[in-house]
C-alpha cells in the first residue's frame, strides 16, 4: 500500500532511530549539529555513523549527502537508505502504525566509509574497499541492522596505517638509494628541500 508515501521524511527518520535504539544502538533521529542535519546519527563504540534516508527517486541525493558528510568529518560510516515498500493502510497512520511498518518494511541501502572516499586505492597497490558500493535491494529491518553492523566491523578492523608506512618507508628508502647511487651532493640537496639539522633546543 502506498499509504506511506504522505509521511514527512523526517517522521520516518525519527521512528527508525528509535527502533535502532530498541535494538541496542546510539540513535537519534534528526538532529542538529554545527556541520549539518544528519537524519540520524548512531555512535557505536566511538565510531560515528550517519544514516541519510530518502523516499525512493532521490538516490543521487544520497550519494552527494553521505560523500559531503564524510568529505566533512561529519562520521566514519554514512548509510544510504532508500524507504523502498512500507505496508502503511491508514489514511492517518499512529506512531505504533509507522512503527510496525518500518519493521515490516523493505528498503534499499548502501554504504560508504572514510575508506571510500581517502582513495587508498590509488595508493596501495592490491587494496579493495570490502564494502558494496552499490545498493543492496527489497532488504528487511533485520538485514540492515546487520548489514550496517558487518560495515562497522570492517571499518573499525581495517589497518590503513600499516600499509600506508610501509609504502613510505618503501618510496623514501628508494629516493636515499637513488641520491647515493648519482654522487649527489647531500648538503646541497638538504639545502634545496629546505632540510636542516634540529638545533640543541629542539633536541
Amino acid at each position: 500500500m502506498q499509504g506511506w508515501m504522505n509521511v514527512r521524511e523526517e517522521a520516518l527518520n525519527v521512528l527508525l532511530a528509535e527502533l535502532l535504539a530498541e535494538r541496542g544502538l546510539k540513535a537519534l533521529g534528526e538532529v542538529v549539529l554545527k556541520k549539518g542535519y544528519p537524519d540520524v546519527l548512531l555512535d557505536v563504540n566511538g565510531v560515528r555513523i550517519i544514516i541519510e534516508a530518502k523516499k525512493q527517486g532521490r538516490r543521487e541525493e544520497l550519494r552527494g549527502n553521505c560523500e559531503a558528510r564524510l568529505d566533512n568529518g561529519m562520521c566514519d560510516i554514512c548509510v544510504m537508505v532508500e524507504y523502498a515498500a512500507l505496508n502503511v493502510t491508514s489514511i492517518s497512520p499512529t506512531v505504533s502504525d509507522l512503527k510496525e511498518a518500518l519493521l515490516k518494511g523493505k528498503y534499499n541501502v548502501g554504504f560508504m566509509t572514510y575508506l571510500d572516499r581517502i582513495g587508498l586505492e590509488k595508493w596501495l597497490t592490491g587494496f579493495k574497499p570490502r564494502v558494496k558500493s552499490d545498493f543492496y535491494m527489497n532488504i528487511d529491518f533485520q538485514e540492515f541492522v546487520t548489514y550496517l553492523m558487518s560495515v562497522y566491523e570492517y571499518t573499525v578492523a581495517e589497518d590503513i596505517v600499516t600499509p600506508v608506512v610501509e609504502k613510505l618507508k618503501y618510496i623514501v628508502n628508494s629516493f636515499s638509494r637513488a641520491v647515493l647511487s648519482y654522487g649527489l651532493d647531500v648538503n646541497r640537496l638538504k639545502e634545496v628541500l629546505e632540510l636542516r639539522e634540529k638545533s640543541e633546543k629542539e633536541a
